[in-house]
């Protein structure tokens, strides 16, 4: 049985251990809080970008470069920067392997996030870019990444562009899902013909497609960064509740034991006393 002195060393680390998941908790709801009001207003322009796509799909798709059925596949895979996030960055990457492993074709790989390039090279898996976001992503960021996979559809033609993601369902929830970046397009409606174009087709079509595609990416980059940090707050908060938990277990232990040890040194002193009257 463990004495009241190690007892007391467990309990001080705990304490620790609860204090910096408490701060942890913390932050990262701060965090999440900043995310939840951009991705919150972000979302009603992703909306409108969704709704223009579905009328002029096979029209957005004609403004890029076309893509060869034969060549391989891009896959981008966007994970997080950090780590405290539970199980989010593990069940991405068991997906994305799964996905990587059945894919017949060659492909490339674009990673996203720290613990993405730090996953891929401790399995020796060759990526040819990688791109780290701020824990509150610009719009600028995700154009970079749009403006480098244009480059490499380009040069090496592709025959799609996956990108493999957790999908933000509530802050109790993400769900790996991949998603076809440029396939679904060519399963949309056209335009009616009705609309007037200024200063032409063309030229709004080419700028709209790569606004529409820009904001895609970025959605899917701060779908990411808000569920890593809903899954931060899960984690830190089960943490916290833990600790604070075993924190009260081991108190009561504690007195126990100095109740059980003042108990017996009464019954000696007595029987001591006891003894001297004799």
């Amino acid at each position: 049985m463990p004495t009241v002195q190690v007892l007391k060393k467990k309990l001080r680390g705990v304490q620790t251990t609860r204090k910096i998941s408490k701060a942890m908790k913390t932050a990262a709801t701060v965090k999440y809080s900043r995310l939840s009001a951009v991705y919150s207003g972000y979302s009603k322009y992703a909306k409108q970008c969704e709704a223009l796509y579905g009328r002029y799909g096979k029209d957005f798709l004609s403004a890029f470069p076309e893509l060869n059925e034969d060549a391989p596949v891009c896959y981008i895979v966007m994970a997080s920067n950090k780590g405290m996030c539970g199980s989010f960055n593990h069940d991405l990457f068991d997906f994305a392997e799964k996905i990587l492993c059945k894919d017949d074709k060659e492909y490339d790989l674009i990673v996203c996030g720290e613990k993405a390039k730090a996953f891929f090279d401790n399995k020796s898996i060759r990526y040819i870019k990688d791109f780290t976001f701020n824990d509150v992503p610009s719009f600028s960021e995700a154009e970079n990444l749009y403006n480098e996979l244009i480059k490499l559809i380009e040069e090496k033609g592709y025959s799609s562009v996956k990108i493999i993601y957790q999908h933000y369902v509530n802050m109790m929830k993400q769900t790996p899902a991949v998603k076809d970046l440029f396939g679904e397009a060519s399963e949309q409606a056209q335009g009616s013909g009705e609309e007037l174009f200024i200063p032409d087709k063309a030229t709004v079509i080419k700028k709209s497609a790569e606004s529409i595609i820009s904001a895609t990416i970025y959605g899917l980059v701060l779908g990411t960064a808000i569920g890593a940090q809903a899954a931060t707050v899960m984690n830190m908060r089960s943490a916290y509740d833990t600790a604070t938990e075993y924190e009260e277990q081991l108190e009561s232990e504690i007195n126990r034991k100095r109740q059980s040890q003042v108990t017996a040194d009464v019954i000696e002193t007595s029987a001591e006393f006891s003894q001297e009257e004799e």
